[in-house]
């Protein structure tokens, strides 16, 4: 029987692009609670910040668009 490992979680850089769902946010700062502060633009084209847990981030592709 493997025993599989867990990838221990880590908080991105911050300033960093990364993808959060479908869209590209910029890390702003790490939050309690394996957390991290993301800045993202709206659909009016306003920045607004919100708290999402580290392991919903994922590194950017080859492609930014």
């Amino acid at each position: 029987m493997t025993s599989r490992k867990k990838k221990k979680a880590v908080c991105p850089p911050i300033g960093a692009l990364m993808r959060y769902r479908d869209r590209i946010v910029r890390v702003v700062a790490e939050a309690s609670g394996q957390r991290a502060v993301i800045e993202s633009i709206d659909v009016d084209g306003r920045s607004f910040r919100s708290v999402v847990k580290w392991a919903n981030l994922a590194a950017l592709n080859d492609q930014l668009f």
